[in-house]
């Protein structure tokens, strides 16, 4: 069973008034680009800015406004005397060839606000995480606190202390080379390569981009030398994920620089780590 046609014809009296009622923001802009006519809804959102956009094209309003007449823009109304900034969503419909056209706004602001929320947690949780994504290791804040705490027992019981800081110089030319922007699996066996060789006292972790640092409580200096030679010949003979798949990769290796400290008394973080970066830079 079909409905019958509706034929209702409306006034342009009734027309205006559906407009002027409708639950979305509305905007009309004739053929020349200028605005003729808002809808209340827009009005009460605008606010005293409704008259800076009345009978001007976008050329002749002020820049914050001039998004409104964006085709399907996103549109930010900073809220500078009610505090409240509001986001719109328009949706333009043509109104024939040189007729122009109609924007339909939806009121997101409360989505952009969640938005917004969502980020900031997603910030103030990254300040809690303590493993690098990508290889699984503790990351420089972890890094920092574990070294944090062994300084402070040095400090106190005099127990001998080293540092390895290890830095991959070509792992760029690895990534290019490889097409492998996301180096997870370079890391990832870098991570179970250096776990055997380390004791189970010792951190090892993600400092930097291309740096690895190497914790290691009751060691002398002349003993991390030690180590971080023998981690340096294991890293340049790694057997990487993508050797046997990328032409450009025949013969790659990885080129790896290293500096070494040992606590001394008087010494922080910052100055062993410090001492540490000077060994290291002295080698490149």
């Amino acid at each position: 069973m079909s409905l019958p046609a509706m034929h209702t014809q409306f006034t342009q009296q009734q027309l205006q008034s559906m407009m002027q009622t409708c639950p979305l923001a509305m905007l009309q802009v004739d053929e020349t680009g200028h605005a003729r006519w808002v809808n209340n809804l827009l009005a009460e959102i605008l606010g005293e800015q409704a008259e800076l956009i009345l009978d001007h094209s976008i050329n002749e309003v002020p820049e914050s406004l001039q998004s409104l007449f964006i085709e399907n823009a996103t549109i930010h109304l900073a809220g500078e005397k009610t505090g409240e900034d509001r986001w719109l969503l328009a949706a333009t419909h043509s109104l024939g060839e040189n007729a122009g056209f109609v924007q339909f706004f939806t009121d997101i602001s409360a989505v952009q606000q969640l938005m917004q929320e969502r980020d900031q947690l997603a910030g103030e949780l990254e300040e809690y995480i303590l493993v690098d994504k990508q290889s699984g290791m503790p990351n420089r804040r972890a890094l920092y606190q574990s070294l944090e705490s062994q300084v402070s027992r040095s400090r106190r019981y005099h127990n001998p202390l080293s540092v390895i800081l290890m830095r991959m110089s070509n792992l760029d030319d690895y990534i290019s080379a490889s097409q492998n922007k996301n180096p997870a699996s370079l890391f990832i066996s870098l991570r179970y390569m250096l776990n055997d060789q380390l004791r189970w006292a010792d951190i090892i972790g993600r400092l930097d981009e291309n740096e690895l640092l190497i914790v290691l409580p009751e060691t002398h200096a002349n003993d991390a030398l030690t180590l971080a030679q023998k981690v340096s010949r294991r890293i340049e003979a790694l057997d990487l994920p993508e050797l046997e798949t990328s032409p450009k990769l025949e013969n790659f290796q990885l080129d790896t620089h290293f500096g070494v400290a040992q606590w001394r008394k008087g010494d922080d973080v910052g100055l062993l780590m410090t001492r540490t970066r000077t060994q290291l830079l002295s080698q490149v």
